[in-house]
């Protein structure tokens, strides 16, 4: 137990007692679950109750303690709370194949206190699929940026990395046709003067302790307008009566005991794609129609090295190649480095240029396809200690994944050339290695061809709803990060209406 979780944490105990207080009931602490929750505490909902499957490791992203710079220590810390995930072939699953071939993560504030900092928007080509355009979503990224603080987003916000060498990296690439600019990012970069202090990277966790709704509720006199916090339970099935969650099976990680708990309020699923995806499916839950676990996606994802022919005086680079109508994918260039090669977990390594580095690392994600064929499948045998089943994701890569994949690794050895650097080594990874999962709820507005509505409600549930990139339809070759929380203000905004029906 983390030294701050009795303070922090509302035992699962009192929240079992107080339940038919609760108003809301979150499932994930990652941003799409506390950009819900605060957004509707702002509202005077409340209590809004939010459920970890996680331990409280950290209270800030790692780049923001002073772990940033461990390169011994911050795997350390992954390792606490990382489990592997599965995506297997058709073919592979039909011959009993189940590789454990990617990380997760299962934390208070998910993945937010490890991910990689970058914020692009998705564009308006990436829209064509959602049942609303980017118009109608702008709105919500405004928002989102603001919260964040993403640097260079706003007036008084500087990007976080600005220099003359990596504004000459820029143009280089503008005049050779590849449209390149500095990266937007999750870091704040405001000043620190009269009592502000910059905040560094977003997390969740950070903002649910910043936000000032955070309670244990039984040291409170008015739940009104307040979240509350407990970690290290597993939600491991929605029990569904008459159209509504009824009942909740909740497992107590640090003693095994499983209760089922019965709720009369509002569901939100925001653990993430796979795993929201997961316990409605673990639930029963099929929408009438067979879509629910359907239409899972990743981006596609090439990694590489190149080399500059000389270190650069200033060696801090963050550029973004951005997508064009034609090519979609985007590219991240970060450095400069000294070493050859950096996993993609170490998501902070750009923190930490070095003044001989001569090193670029680029992340070129793209678009994959979103296929109905690629499902997220429960193994049928028994179920673990917490009373869900073991999972895989079945994924073939489709015609026009593998031609864009040749698009991305085509575009590289240009980058290099307008650079003047040289190719050291690219690899195309594994589907499922990007951690950028889309779909298994997927939205609509029609209830026959999709299972949420455009507000991340279940078309047949009226009580349950999805906080997290699990409605996409699709997804723009951008990080993920700023849209999902985008998103989560919107269905917030849905459900705080429906609240006050």
């Amino acid at each position: 137990m983390h030294i701050l979780s009795p303070i922090i944490e509302t035992p699962l105990q009192v929240l079992i007692e107080r339940i038919k207080d609760i108003k809301v009931l979150v499932i994930g602490s990652g941003t799409a679950g506390v950009t819900t929750a605060i957004e509707l505490a702002s509202r005077g909902v409340g209590p809004v109750a939010i459920l970890e499957a996680g331990p409280l490791v950290l209270t800030e992203h790692v780049g923001s303690s002073p772990f940033a710079r461990r390169d011994d220590l911050a795997p350390a810390i992954h390792d606490l709370v990382r489990y592997p995930t599965s995506w297997t072939s058709t073919q592979e699953h039909a011959g009993g194949v189940r590789r454990a071939n990617n990380m997760a993560w299962s934390a208070v504030g998910g993945r937010t206190i490890f991910w990689g900092g970058c914020t692009p928007r998705f564009d308006a080509h990436d829209f064509a699929d959602w049942p609303f355009g980017l118009d109608e979503f702008s709105p919500y990224y405004d928002r989102a940026e603001k919260l964040m603080r993403v640097s260079g987003s706003r007036a008084g916000s500087p990007h976080f990395f600005s220099g003359d060498e990596q504004d000459a990296i820029i143009g280089k690439l503008n005049r050779a046709g590849i449209p390149a600019s500095r990266a937007p990012l999750g870091v704040d970069t405001s000043e620190g003067h009269n009592g502000n202090i910059s905040h560094g990277f977003d997390s969740a966790i950070a903002r649910l302790l910043r936000s000032g709704y955070l309670a244990r509720l039984d040291t409170v006199a008015s739940l009104q307008g307040k979240i509350c916090l407990t970690a290290d339970v597993m939600v491991a099935r929605l029990h569904v009566e008459g159209g509504r969650v009824t009942a909740v099976d909740l497992h107590d990680q640090k003693t095994g005991q499983t209760s089922t708990v019965v709720v009369h309020c509002r569901v939100v699923l925001a653990g993430g794609a796979i795993q929201s995806t997961r316990l409605a499916m673990a639930s029963g839950i099929d929408g009438g129609n067979g879509l629910v676990g359907r239409y899972l996606g990743d981006h596609l994802f090439v990694q590489g090295l190149m080399k500059l022919k000389e270190a650069p005086r200033d060696p801090a680079l963050y550029v973004l190649v951005n997508p064009s109508e034609k090519d979609r994918y985007q590219i991240q260039l970060q450095g400069c480095f000294s070493e050859t090669w950096y996993s993609p977990y170490h998501a902070t390594v750009w923190l930490d240029p070095h003044p001989e580095g001569r090193y670029v690392l680029f992340y070129c994600f793209g678009s994959g396809s979103v296929e109905y064929n690629n499902r997220l499948h429960l193994d049928p045998g028994e179920k673990t200690g917490a009373g869900m089943r073991d999972y895989s994701v079945v994924y073939d890569r489709s015609a026009l994944d593998l031609s864009l994949l040749e698009d991305m690794q085509a575009c590289i050895p240009r980058v290099c050339e307008a650079m003047g650097a040289e190719l050291v080594r690219m690899q195309v990874n594994e589907p499922g290695s990007a951690l950028h999962e889309i779909g298994g709820l997927r939205m609509g507005t029609d209830a026959a061809s999709s299972v949420t509505d455009e507000w991340g409600c279940f078309h047949h549930l009226n009580n349950l709803s999805v906080a997290d990139s699990a409605t996409w339809p699709y997804q723009g070759p951008a990080n993920s990060y700023l849209s999902i929380t985008a998103w989560s203000l919107r269905h917030a905004d849905g459900l705080a209406r429906r609240l006050a029906e």
